[in-house]
């Protein structure tokens, strides 16, 4: 647009034919004022707005009185050039517009034009201005795109960062877990080998010492599974079922039995974690109420969910229902766990009343 407008105004006066000195002053102000706007404009569009609005007022002033039309044609370039500008708002846009339009018709009028000469002269002005407008939207369209795409890249990055955070999270979480139950189980056989050095069981606590090793390795073997579940280098759920049940069994010297039902299929990393994390916690929960019951672990693959359903039994003698089962800090943890993950758990007896029920759905 400026080398094309300023092409034009160079063209024009340089084929104008005037012989007033004063007309040529005023064209010579308004190239001036043409110049200083594009000076201007990068560093102080308000002063560089005010220039080129009076390259076009000082043509428009003087159309009446040359003797070509190099004044109108002029008017035009410059208004062409100042609705190309996306800086000014719509209203003060149109004012001038309208002003300079306005303005060089009266000017023109004064001097002697006919209607047809008015006519063209309005014609040209709203040519050039309507080229100007669409430049206009162009630019407009282009700098909102530029906007739309900062913040498109902004929020991006704000996604990945809650992402990372929430990875983070998840594995604290995850490794948290890990520990607290190795840790915890460490605690109790380490207190019962003192307990039992006290009373000089020497083979006694030698066995729990013993035990404590292979909780130790076991609690090792759970945080690299879990890590690498993670990191979704993920053992396919009914492998990682089968080792836990088997380690269960022979640590408790407990009957459990594994079923597996449905197609199976890979699962992202978060359900495996939960799925597995809450079977841990259902076989912890039954040996330590429930010890020496039998225990069943159904894995259910659906078309939608995957279900997961630990029962254990009870002697008749011992399972007193005194209502619903007051939730301690495992399982509380576990339905968090599971709620991140769009998961549900219920636990309560069976409809028999001889087995303690834990299910937890999962939608895939």
């Amino acid at each position: 647009m400026q080398i094309v407008g300023l092409g034009l105004l160079i063209g024009t006066l340089a084929t104008a034919r005037e012989g007033s000195v004063a007309v040529w002053a005023v064209y010579a102000a308004s190239f001036a004022c043409w110049f200083v706007f594009h000076f201007l404009v990068e560093n102080r569009p308000r002063a560089a707005g005010i220039a080129l609005v009076l390259s076009a007022a000082l043509p428009a002033a003087t159309a009446g009185w040359a003797h070509d039309s190099t004044a109108v044609i002029m008017v035009s370039v410059v208004l062409g050039r100042f609705t190309a500008w996306h800086r000014p708002r719509t209203a003060a846009l149109w004012m001038v517009v309208g002003g300079c339009l306005l303005l060089t018709l009266l000017t023109s009028a004064a001097g002697g034009a006919g209607l047809g000469d008015l006519a063209g002269y309005t014609v040209m002005l709203l040519l050039l201005t309507l080229l100007g407008l669409n430049q206009r939207q162009y630019q407009l369209r282009a700098h909102q795109a530029e906007q739309l795409l900062d913040q498109a890249n902004l929020m991006q990055q704000e996604q990945a960062q809650v992402a990372v955070l929430g990875e983070r999270a998840r594995i604290a979480r995850e490794i948290h877990d890990v520990l607290a139950h190795s840790l915890g189980a460490l605690t109790v056989q380490l207190k019962a080998a003192d307990s039992l050095l006290d009373n000089g069981d020497i083979d006694g606590a030698r066995a729990r010492v013993q035990r404590s090793n292979r909780l130790a390795d076991d609690g090792l073997a759970e945080a690299a599974a879990a890590v690498a579940a993670l990191r979704d280098d993920v053992i396919p759920l009914p492998d990682m079922l089968a080792d836990l049940v088997e380690h269960f069994g022979r640590d408790h010297h407990t009957e459990v039995r594994l079923t597996t039902s449905g197609t199976v299929r890979p699962l992202p990393s978060g359900p495996v974690v939960a799925l597995v994390r809450a079977a841990r916690e259902a076989l912890t929960n039954a040996a330590k109420h429930a010890p020496g019951g039998a225990v069943t672990v159904a894995l259910d693959y659906g078309t939608d969910q995957v279900r997961l359903e630990v029962c254990n039994d009870i002697p008749r003698p011992k399972f007193v229902d005194d209502g619903p089962p007051v939730s301690g800090y495992g399982l509380t943890g576990m339905r968090e766990r599971l709620a991140l993950v769009g998961g549900t758990l219920e636990t309560g007896p069976d409809d028999t009343q001889r087995s303690w029920r834990l299910a937890v759905e999962v939608a895939t």
